[in-house]
């Protein structure tokens, strides 16, 4: 059900193929491991600095959906996690948004953007349902309450009711919270055990 519901588009394949050649790649996903098992430790793995990134929001509210994840982009890299999560969701809400607008312009997100952050994001946020919970109702929050101005005075622009279903998400994250955490855990560390012989590349 985890998988079915959270990551429909698993990509790992396509990661490991690009961290043989890659070794930046490499070493942002042993950072995303290592960080959001410290924060995690100390308590801290909820943390987000809510009015900068809501602030970067609002800019990005007025810009092509690339704008959402070239920054989530940059916090991922900065090791803003919750941040660079918060856009990178709001961003495919966006996303469905433009391409249900009924106007010339469509928008697929890369390969870069779709591998790199679907797969990272999920090992951090996979760390603590009530963590992943919140992340997504802060995007969702920020989604119904703001237009995407970008569009919204294009004829045709409605906005979605519910793209990507994030409301069974964070219904799906809040409810049987043990059992939800131990499908997320067992899914973290079946990518994590994927992973870490790659790690040995760094010291080569």
């Amino acid at each position: 059900m985890i998988r079915k519901i959270f990551i429909t588009t698993l990509f790992l394949c396509n990661i490991l193929t690009f961290a043989q050649n890659d070794k930046d790649v490499l070493l942002l996903y042993k950072n995303v491991l290592e960080k959001s098992d410290s924060l995690s430790s100390i308590g801290k793995i909820s943390q987000i600095d809510s009015k900068n990134v809501l602030a970067d929001a609002k800019s990005a509210d007025k810009e092509y959906p690339e704008r959402y994840f070239k920054k989530s982009m940059e916090y991922f890299r900065n090791s803003g996690y919750n941040e660079s999560a918060f856009l990178f969701y709001l961003g495919k809400m966006r996303t469905e948004d433009l391409n249900h607008s009924g106007g010339k312009e469509h928008y697929n997100l890369s390969e870069e953007y779709q591998v790199y952050l679907e797969e990272g994001l999920f090992i951090y946020l996979a760390k603590d349902a009530g963590n992943y919970a919140k992340v997504l109702k802060m995007a969702k929050d920020h989604y119904d309450a703001n237009d995407y101005s970008y569009i919204s005075k294009t004829k045709g622009y409605k906005k979605l009711k519910d793209p990507n279903n994030y409301s069974q998400m964070i219904k799906a994250l809040k409810e049987d919270k043990g059992k939800i955490q131990a499908e997320l855990n067992a899914e973290r560390e079946e990518m994590k055990n994927r992973i870490m012989p790659y790690f040995q590349m760094l010291k080569e």
